[in-house]
């Protein structure tokens, strides 16, 4: 009797395949409703003989044996042994992947049959009187419904998939009917029963669907999503993928429903009485306040101003929750409002919640409630019918029947979104803050945080996994053409089904009235207007990447129920209970019941829920194999990097002692020996008396100079054999030189390049010549001269006139000039202040904010000034200011965006200023132009921003704007010539400063002159205080002055005295942030560095910016040789190695510079690895260049074509 149950399986063939009369093309079988899906797996093929008498099979077998035992150890027992340690869970799935691997490399079958199969024929043997073998196998796919959804399922099933079903799978569907107050457990009970349950699949809600996968007890349908198109997936709203079909990044459910709670509104009641709809529900409950005890619909009585429903029905807690959704999420879907997804505290325990449940309480006084007492959901829709409310929000499942009625009534009404706040609850849950794009990103452009709540997520069409898998594929086939798009429309827009539209396609060419959507639509009720709002807000709430998704872990209803939440807070409502209080009940309840259900367990889940990441407790085999592979990977990567950082450890010993020379040498000052020496004394060590009394010696005869590095010695000497030019560089131009002057000429031509002489004047050639054809002041203030520049170049005056007191002013580029009434010139030079005038005029033109274009790289430290310079049209300064106090970023404590009006600056006026500023650079200067300030501008924007120091040295919001405005006007109206040019040609601004630090103390003076004496619509200080404006001049002067080249050893002197005793960042005991003197101290040597910071910048920048200030350099060495003068070092272009140059620079000055700065501001880390770049670059030109003149003769022809200036 045995055998012939058997049948052919006994003979060792494969089981007959259950045949259909499906239509099969390549592989894919027909699908009910049209859909595709993967046919059944075919027959396994015969077994291969492995038998022979081959003589040469031995020796192939013994090759097959080591490729075996290789196998057998990599792919069987390693992974075996590492995961019994790691997922003894997963041991026997390894086991019996290896033993297939192992079984395929000696020649076995391979067979495709699935554990369930396996399975069933070990129990063939089962059953003393053969039941095993007796018929199992069901034609009916059994489906488990809530009462609403049976009519319309049975309708859409008889009339497009009965026929489909049977015929491809031999089946036929049978609908079971719960109703709504047992559906859930009875899906609860037959899950119990695992195969012996009795339902194929489940029309369930989404916040269930979490529990039972945890249970293994719905099938993973992830693989058949791949066998459809994309539109069928991606026609589904992104929130409804979300909350109803994925979990844990796996497909569970097909949607057949999407829920989410809107508002609709009495439009004709708020015309009535002038009022908006709200978009906050501060708004709301003002609105409810105005219309709370008005007769709204003329019956003659009172009404409340929003129907709010109250009733404790299960529903009650997720429109509460509606509520408080955009006051407690604000950063996103994946954050949550019920628990903190790090401890799964109640949110409840937030002091800042009772805020919420106040305003709770106070809109629900202004409702029905306070009338009539506690409302239903029928008695909502019934009061907003008849026009007794003009507010309403609910599940949009309940509000559709609504509609309808609505449209033939002729109701005014519109339906929305419900409404957000502008304010939420802080990060720590302490208090009540206001929205700003930092702590609500996603609110609307008026800055309204909304979050709308998806209450109970939607239902979708689940597979039991327990179901045999004939049934199982037929059941999937059956959910996805009852879900899909040509099926699912007809389902949602039925009267009674309760399901809403959740695809794209449901609202397909609903613009059209006409349209075979719009028809499906108005033959069930709905009007055209219904349909195109219905559209709108449904779209929006489904897309909106700050929804909030309902409560899913164990024992859901029970956190939420009639007798848990909604009783306490039916409580709140009725009695005299603080909010205080009542938070403290409902924490402890909802902590009560986490600890029934296990903490660690809810925690896991409601991170899964949110799609957080969570820890696993094992670890699968394929996740064994690649950690194996990565440990691997990482012990040679381990290997490879030690080899690599010894060869860049090498290269860096090498570098530092190529720069130790110059290192050393700009670092012996006295200053920094006598701190050294009091260190010692100060840890108790005895200093050396030789070292004590040479230091003695060396400070009285330096005198205040202590900062200053002594470059007299032989040491000095011995290095300047290399590299004169520089070394000449460092001696004279940074105010090193004890005489001030130029070693070989200490007296001055009797003419200038600056025109003819006016007069005698010991030593020096002023220009006081008085051109003729001044243009008027409106052509010169903004619009540019024919050079292209507000003031002419060195060589080519500028000139503007003004009559005054009866004489007649000409301003020259150097000089001023009175004429008498006759005519006679009357030199003033000290007058050159006058210039302002040329700045300021009623008729100058703007260029208005609307027309600055964006600048997408504000912020990076290699934004590309040139190119900002093109697209701004010669406006890269107004543009890059513009553009910064645009951004968001924080800047002082607030963004950068509200820090012109926190510290009350006319903007208005400071555009027109910063024009005026921008006016005042020489574009024909090669170097000191616009772009460079533009370049320093940006640079100080990005140390204040990406290098946190306005944080870390607690800014003032006042140094902040301080900081970027001496940036700006740090050269301004340069000459672009050194201060040892102004100086040795007797320059009237020379004169004017007595030779000290003739440039800075001009742009300073200028640009605060043009502020305070210039026209009024540049005044934008007009609003400070006395203080304020005394402040921001003091550290502005102060910052400008600090670029002087002269000072750069004793302003690095003082701020490596301020590091002294090792710095780190944002704990520095020797750095006081309350200290204003400390605090300007590292701005001014801020400013230093960004002054000089362009070789710091990516190659090709550096490179282009060392041309361009070796170009004005040899300009300035140009003219002074016509002069008769000997050329200031690295100014003479027959003589420099603009190279080598630039490697001393690098080494003398910027790594001594940017490497003390490094310790305050890490992100310079990368700015020095930059620098090491550069200056290998140079480095390599150098030596190219001297392999090169070792070659051939390098001397320059005499006839140098000079480099076109862009």
């Amino acid at each position: 009797g045995r055998a012939e149950r058997e049948g052919p399986r006994g003979r060792g063939e494969a089981p007959a395949r259950v045949t259909t009369d499906a239509r099969v093309e390549g592989g894919r079988a027909e699908v009910p409703g049209g859909e595709a899906m993967a046919m059944e797996r075919p027959s396994p093929p015969e077994r291969i003989t492995t038998r022979g008498k081959d003589k040469g099979r031995g020796k192939a077998k013994s090759r097959r044996s080591k490729y075996v035992t290789g196998a057998l150890f990599v792919g069987f027992l390693l992974p075996v042994c590492l995961s019994i340690l790691f997922n003894r869970e997963g041991c026997y799935r390894i086991v019996q992947d290896g033993v297939a691997a192992v079984g395929q490399a000696l020649g076995a079958p391979v067979t495709e049959e699935t554990h369930e199969e396996a399975s069933q024929l070990e129990l063939d043997d089962l059953g003393l009187w053969g039941e095993s073998a007796k018929e199992t196998t069901s034609n009916t796919v059994r489906v488990l419904l809530p009462e609403f959804l049976e009519d319309v399922f049975q309708k859409v099933y008889k009339e497009k998939l009965q026929g489909p079903l049977h015929r491809i799978y031999d089946k036929t569907a049978e609908f079971h009917v719960v109703s709504m107050d047992a559906w859930l457990q009875h899906i609860k009970d037959d899950v119990k029963k695992l195969s012996a349950s009795r339902y194929d699949m489940y029309a369930m809600v989404s916040t269930w669907i979490p529990t039972f996968v945890e249970q293994e007890a719905l099938m993973d349908l992830s693989e058949l999503m791949t066998d459809l198109g994309p539109h069928y997936w991606e026609d589904i709203m992104p929130q409804v993928r979300e909350n109803v079909a994925i979990y844990e990044n796996k497909v569970y459910a097909l949607p057949a429903d999407g829920d989410v709670v809107l508002m609709l509104y009495n439009n004709r009641i708020l015309e009535e009485h002038g009022l908006d709809p709200p978009n906050t529900w501060h708004e709301w409950i003002e609105i409810s306040k105005k219309l709370y005890g008005i007769d709204l619909n003329g019956d003659g009585v009172p009404d409340g101003g929003s129907c709010v429903v109250t009733e404790p029905n299960g529903f009650w807690a997720p429109l509460f929750f509606a509520f408080a959704a955009p006051f407690l999420q604000r950063f996103g879907s994946d954050e949550g409002i019920f628990f903190n997804p790090n401890n799964m505290k109640p949110k409840f325990r937030d002091p800042a919640y009772a805020y919420v449940l106040d305003l709770y309480k106070e809109m629900v006084q202004y409702s029905p409630y306070s009338l009539t007492g506690e409302l239903s959901s029928n008695d909502a829709h019934a009061m907003f019918l008849n026009g007794s409310c003009a507010l309403y929000y609910n599940f949009h499942g309940f509000l559709r029947p609504l509609i309808p009625e609505l449209s033939s009534s002729g109701i005014d009404y519109k339906l929305a979104v419900t409404p957000g706040t502008k304010l939420v609850v802080s990060a720590d849950g302490k208090q009540i803050e206001e929205c700003t794009p930092q702590n609500c990103p996603y609110a609307d452009d008026d800055g309204v945080n909304r979050a709308p709540f998806y209450g109970e997520g939607g239902i979708g069409l689940v597979v039991n996994a327990h179901a045999r898998p004939e049934v199982r594929r037929a059941a999937a086939s059956f959910a996805i053409s009852m879900t899909g798009p040509d099926t699912s429309l007809e389902i949602v827009t039925a009267p009674g089904s309760l399901l809403e539209p959740y695809r794209y396609s449901h609202f397909e060419d609903v613009e059209d009235p006409k349209s075979e959507t719009s028809l499906i639509y108005q033959q069930h009720g709905w009007s055209h207007n219904s349909v195109l709002q219905w559209k709108n807000c449904t779209i929006q709430a489904w897309e909106h990447l700050n929804g909030v998704r309902d409560l899913s872990i164990y024992g859901k209803a029970e956190y939420t129920s009639t007798y848990g939440f909604e009783a306490i807070l039916r409580e709140f409502l009725k009695l005299d209970i603080s909010s205080s209080d009542i938070l403290m009940q409902l924490s402890n309840a909802w902590e009560t019941l986490t600890n029934r259900y296990g903490k660690s367990i809810q925690l896991h889940l409601y991170r899964k829920n949110l799609g957080l990441p969570t820890s696993k407790e094992g670890m699968p085999a394929i996740a064994t194999f690649v950690a194996i592979v990565a440990i691997l990977g990482l012990v040679v990567l381990v290997y490879y990097n030690r080899k690599l950082s010894k060869e860049l450890t090498v290269k860096r010993m090498e570098s530092k002692m190529r720069m130790s020379t110059w290192n050393s040498l700009v670092s012996n000052e006295p200053a920094t020996r006598l701190m050294s020496v009091l260190k010692k004394i100060s840890k108790g060590k005895k200093p050396d008396p030789n070292e004590v009394l040479a230091l003695l010696v060396r400070l009285q005869h330096r005198g205040e100079d202590l900062w200053k590095p002594d470059l007299h010695s032989s040491d000095f000497a011995q290095a300047a054999l290399d590299n004169k030019a520089f070394a000449d560089y460092l001696k004279f131009n940074l105010g090193l030189s004890k005489n001030k002057g130029h070693p070989e000429s200490n007296t001055f031509p009797s003419t200038s390049s600056l025109g003819q002489p006016c007069g005698p004047r010991r030593g020096s050639s002023l220009d006081c010549s008085t051109p003729s054809g001044t243009p008027s002041t409106a052509s010169l203030s903004k619009s540019k001269s024919k050079s292209g520049s507000l003031v002419a170049p060195l060589e080519k005056e500028g000139k503007g006139a003004d009559t005054f007191g009866g004489s007649t002013r000409v301003f020259s580029r150097h000089g001023t000039v009175k004429k008498t009434p006759d005519g006679k010139d009357v030199a003033d030079p000290i007058s050159d202040l006058s210039l302002s005038q040329w700045f300021v005029t009623k008729e100058h033109e703007r260029v208005s904010t609307k027309d600055i274009v964006t600048v997408e790289s504000i912020g990076d430290w290699n934004h590309d000034p040139f190119q900002t310079n093109s697209i701004s049209n010669k406006h890269p300064i107004l543009t890059v200011m513009y553009n910064i106090f645009q951004q968001s970023t924080s800047l002082g404590g607030v963004e950068a965006k509200h820090l012109l009006k926190g510290l009350r600056i006319n903007e208005e006026k400071l555009w027109n200023y910063v024009q005026v500023i921008e006016a005042g650079m020489d574009e024909n200067n090669v170097y000191h132009n616009q772009v460079h300030v533009c370049d320093v501008l940006h640079t100080m924007y990005w140390m204040l921003t990406e290098g946190a120091l306005a944080d870390s040295m607690c800014l003032t919001q006042l140094e902040v704007f301080c900081a970027l405005f001496a940036a700006m006007i740090h050269d301004f109206d340069h000459l672009g010539v050194t201060n040892e040019f102004l100086v040795r040609t007797g320059h009237p601004r020379a004169v004017m400063y007595n030779n000290k630090s003739v440039n800075e103390n001009w742009h300073a003076a200028m640009a605060f002159y043009t502020l305070n004496y210039g026209d009024s619509d540049v005044r934008w200080d007009e609003d400070w205080t006395e203080d304020e404006i005394f402040e921001f001049r003091s550290l502005a002067t102060s910052m400008v002055l600090a670029t002087d080249m002269s000072r750069h050893f004793e302003l690095l002197g003082r701020f490596k005295a301020k590091m002294a005793g090792g710095f780190v960042a944002g704990n520095n005991p020797h750095v006081h942030t309350d200290d204003t003197n400390d605090r300007w101290c590292i701005l001014h040597i801020a400013i230093k560095a960004c002054d000089i910071s362009s070789q710091a910048k990516e190659w090709k920048l550096a490179r282009k910016w060392a041309d361009w200030v070796q170009e004005e350099f040899f300009l300035q060495g140009d003219r002074e040789k016509e002069l008769g003068l000997t050329p200031t070092p690295l100014c003479d272009r027959f003589e420099v190695n603009m190279a080598k140059s630039q490697v001393g620079f690098v080494d003398a000055v910027l790594f001594p510079l940017f490497e003390p700065l490094e310790k305050l501001i890490p992100a310079l880390s990368s700015v020095l690895a930059q620098l090491e770049y550069n200056r290998s670059m140079w480095q390599k030109e150098a030596e190219e260049e001297a392999r090169c003149c070792s070659e051939i003769d390098c001397s320059l022809p005499t006839d140098v074509v000079m480099p076109k200036k862009g």
